[in-house]
């Protein structure tokens, strides 16, 4: 909706009708269409969708985890399904009679293919009638910036959608799908239910996310491999001028320590005594590259390397401000500007701002300089800036980023930074060639770009290093002469420490320094995304994507310095790939189908031929990996419990008798060792059982539990069975948004909603704050003895049936204390006609009864009864298991000391709060 405003804002000139609706719809007159030069009033409409309309997916008949195969997914057809039935019929509104459509959308493939999921929809309402006859009638707009110029600029020059972009995204969605769910679904169903401490409920397979995970397996493998080496070298140090400088050894160092020693011998023993020759001064300016203009990769890697932001967040970050109008498009592969690019007007813009003005207004007089080097991929520019922001007008990441991007564009254009490097070589005759050695530093003479990008924390991005200046430390060296000769100081005990002559200037040590080997660090995000890159894993576009979902689904953690670290399973899984196929870990294959969908978007492969011949070596892998998965259930085995082995006999199950065995996790869940079915269980509160009872629910049968939550504790029954296959008729599932709680009516659809919500709530995405029960329940509906006038609930006799008798509230923490005269609550059969509430029949004692005539029994219908709503004491505690339970409603909360309708200004003592 954003680019929409913006767009109508670009071409109307401000002037334009506003109709407000999820997808809002901008209306304007002006100006006119570029394709209708003679018409001489063209009526524009401009109006959005939020990402594609469409997404792929199998039919109905496939949806089913355990009634299909998943071998059968490799040749099920595919449908592309609404992703939400509103927006299709809204572009289906927009469109009906329009004589033009101008499409608008991102200008990469994913763009492309939404361009022709909005004329699937459209293009058959046109004027005139028929459908793709009107083809000649669409156009699209490129544009690489928001702002008004660019806007009118691309409204001008008008292009063609290109189908063959569009074709090669929807090649790859069909293979992922195909290829990861059924991966996915077969692994996923061989481990469910073997082992009880997986960090994941759903073992996915992804071509781009196991090859991601691939690489930082590799890089943990090659550390815990790692066998530190000792090994020696010379150190040569020289005092000069009161400075001491440290010489390389050129000889490198040496795995024989004895070897290192015998030459420190061979100068010590020597007669004359040795001295170091300066062989050779070198000083001359080295130049460092001005960075190459910034395109995505390049951003990501810069984000997580110099400002600590992941890629994910960086690449949605970087959106907002393109859709702010800040930036330029962020998913771009281009690394040179165009020619058409206009560079000092950029500038200009950035020259008011006191963070860099003066730097910009110093380059613009002076002349900026042309781009390094790059490469114009012709999709969009590389990242720049599209405005001015004020140094407080941006705040948090977004701030960051704009800052690193208008440094970054500057710096393209700047020139290169100059520094003087000295090379010193210096010689031990005594030693050969096994004697030389090199002190080497530089220091800046000119800052060119460096002054602009804050270098120093910007890592490696900040330039291209060249002639090898990185590895000469930044420090000014002393005077050397060529031919000067430095006496050489040892001690004839071998000691490293050296006596100094006095009124000698200058003189050297030579020692032997012990060090180890060091094994790699784990992969940085950067260097993770330079790998994915380099190996053609993903686009610009889904790299972020990737990396995030080898962090979402817990193969992966994020460890201190932004480095990738695998955990337990994902080593499992990329171990166990190795050991079957490492094809299926490997980036080759990947990097292959790729390389096929970039031919389809330029025209030179066909699109059902890619697509076969991918499935075709798919399947092959496929089924030698199900032939094969004992190999990485041995892995799983020696890594992870089962569950048999962990859990202990709980409740028992309904359809076979057996006890259930309770897996503490997280997540909670039960397990049935002889059918090896899991039921998992909500979480947030304490599960107790509650032996013998069974539910009432038909054909059930299962055997119950107790469910408490909040502070003081709401307990209600559970079932374990019908908490994961809800009903549509018991109302509102506990715990699921408004779309999850939408059962479906067709059985096949309902069955895979329900594997769907196991799987869910398999990975702990169960937090339940409240009943975990629909109030329409059977085993709720028996409870129920009054509506709760607090919310959408209803209030149930708490299960543990006294003493201390309580009813409880299903969706709020609230607890309706009964007298403690009470002796014993019976729930009644009889219901309230209107309310549909049980009756309860109250029993009190002898001695303490409040009825009239020493009665004990009493037939309430709470929700009516004046007598029992004056008796009893409400409670407003805590929805959190460890709060103190004095929030509203609690001591002295709202209705005073004792709570909303105690002893308080609000209701008064015992008051009515209209339960």
């Amino acid at each position: 909706p954003s680019i929409a405003q913006a767009i109508a804002k670009g071409l109307c000139n401000g002037s334009s009708d506003y109709r407000s609706k999820s997808l809002p719809v901008h209306e304007f007159t002006s100006p006119p269409f570029p394709k209708a030069p003679n018409a001489s009033k063209c009526k524009h409409k401009v109006t959005s969708v939020a990402g594609h309309v469409f997404s792929v997916d199998f039919p109905s008949q496939y949806q089913s985890w355990d009634a299909v195969d998943p071998a059968e997914l490799f040749h099920a057809p595919v449908v592309k399904k609404p992703c939400k039935g509103s927006v299709v019929k809204h572009l289906q509104d927009e469109a009906r009679g329009v004589n033009f459509i101008v499409l608008w959308m991102d200008c990469d493939r994913e763009g492309e293919n939404i361009n022709f999921e909005v004329l699937d929809c459209c293009m058959h309402l046109m004027s005139g009638g028929g459908g793709a006859t009107h083809y000649d009638r669409v156009y699209r707009a490129h544009f690489s910036a928001i702002n008004p110029s660019d806007i009118i600029k691309a409204y001008q020059s008008l292009g063609k959608p290109d189908k063959n972009q569009s074709l090669s995204v929807d090649a790859r969605q069909e293979l992922d799908l195909k290829v990861g769910v059924a991966f996915s679904r077969f692994q996923t169903r061989f481990f469910q239910g073997r082992y009880g401490d997986l960090d994941s409920a759903v073992l996915s397979y992804g071509p781009c996310q196991t090859p991601t995970l691939g690489f930082v397996v590799q890089r943990h493998v090659q550390i815990e491999t790692f066998k530190p080496e000792p090994y020696w070298v010379l150190d040569l140090a020289v005092l000069k001028q009161g400075r001491i400088c440290r010489a390389t050894w050129e000889s490198g160092r040496s795995f024989n320590q004895n070897k290192v020693n015998s030459l420190v011998i061979k100068c010590r023993e020597a007669d004359p005594p040795c001295k170091a020759r300066v062989t050779s001064v070198v000083s001359k300016d080295k130049k460092q590259g001005r960075p190459t203009p910034m395109n995505t990769v390049a951003l990501l890697k810069a984000c997580s390397k110099a400002l600590g932001i992941g890629p994910h967040a960086a690449m949605q970050t970087a959106e907002r401000l393109y859709l702010s109008g800040y930036l330029s498009y962020p998913r771009t592969e281009s690394t040179a500007y165009p020619k058409s690019f206009d560079i000092a007007g950029t500038l200009r813009q950035q020259a008011g701002d006191n963070r860099w003005g003066s730097y910009v207004r110093d380059l613009l007089s002076e002349g900026h300089n042309k781009s390094k080097g790059g490469v114009d991929m012709g999709d969009h520019p590389p990242i720049t800036p599209c405005r001015a922001a004020g140094p407080h007008e941006l705040s948090g990441d977004m701030g960051r980023i704009y800052d690193l991007v208008v440094r970054h564009f500057i710096a393209s254009v700047s020139h290169d930074a100059v520094w003087r490097s000295t090379r010193v070589k210096l010689e031990l005759d005594t030693l050969g060639d096994q004697g030389k050695f090199t002190i080497s530093g530089k220091k800046l003479s000119s800052p060119g770009f460096l002054a602009i990008v804050l270098y120093k924390q910007y890592g490696d991005e900040a330039g291209d290093s060249n002639d090898g200046e990185d590895d000469e430390e930044e420090r000014e060296l002393p005077d050397f002469t060529e031919g000067e000769e430095i006496p050489l100081f040892t001690s004839s005990s071998g000691s490293s420490r050296v006596a100094v002559a006095p009124g000698v200037p200058t003189w050297a040590t030579l020692d032997v320094k012990e060090r180890m080997t060091t094994p790699p660090t784990h992969l940085t995000e950067s260097e993770l995304i330079s790998l994915m890159e380099k190996h053609g894993i993903g686009t610009d576009a889904s790299i972020p994507t990737h990396i995030e979902n080898i962090l979402k689904r817990n193969y992966s953690e994020l460890i201190p310095g932004r480095k990738l670290c695998p955990s337990k399973l994902g080593l499992v899984l990329a171990q166990g790939y190795h050991l079957i196929d490492d094809s299926l870990v490997l980036p080759k294959i990947r990097s292959d189908i790729e390389g096929e969908c970039n031919k389809i978007a330029k025209g030179l492969a066909d699109k059902c031929e890619v697509i076969k011949k991918a499935i075709d070596i798919f399947e092959g892998k496929f089924d030698f990996f199900v032939k094969n998965i004992n190999k990485m259930d041995i892995l799983f085995g020696s890594s992870f419990s089962q569950l048999q082995d962990i859990g202990t006999p709980f409740t028992r199950c309904g359809l076979t008798r057996r006890y259930l065995m309770y897996i503490n996790g997280p997540p909670p869940r039960l397990y049935n060792k002889y059918t090896e079915t899991v039921y998992p269980l909500p979480a947030g509160g304490v599960i107790k059982q509650w032996t013998g009872r069974k539910c009432s629910a038909p054909d059930c049968n299962f055997e119950l539990c107790l469910y408490s939550v909040g502070a003081p504790p709401r307990t209600f029954p559970l079932c374990p069975y019908c908490f994961n296959h809800p009903q549509k008729e018991w109302g509102k599932i506990p715990g699921e948004d408004e779309f999850s709680n939408e059962v479906p009516e067709d059985s096949v659809d309902r069955e895979d909603e329900a594997k769907e919500r196991k799987f869910r709530r398999l990975g702990g995405r169960s937090l339940i704050l409240e009943c975990p029960h629909p109030d329409g329940h059977p085993l709720i509906e028996d409870l129920t003895v009054s509506p709760d006038p607090d919310s959408d609930g209803v209030l149930i006799l708490d299960p543990h049936f006294g003493p201390k008798w309580r009813l409880c509230s299903t969706r709020d923490p609230t607890i309706v204390h009964l007298p403690k005269e009470v002796h014993k609550v019976t729930i009644l059969d009889r219901t309230e006609d209107v309310l549909g509430c049980h009756y309860m029949q109250i029993e009190f004692d002898a001695e303490k009864s409040p009825l009239e005539d020493g009665k004990v029994k009493y037939t309430s219908c709470f929700p009516t009864d004046d007598l029992m709503q004056n008796l009893v004491r409400v409670h407003r505690g805590s929805e959190r298991l460890n709060a103190s339970g004095r929030g509203r409603g609690g001591r002295g909360g709202r209705g005073g000391r004792g709570g909303r309708g105690g002893r308080g200004k609000r209701g008064g003592k015992g008051g009515r709060r209209g339960y």
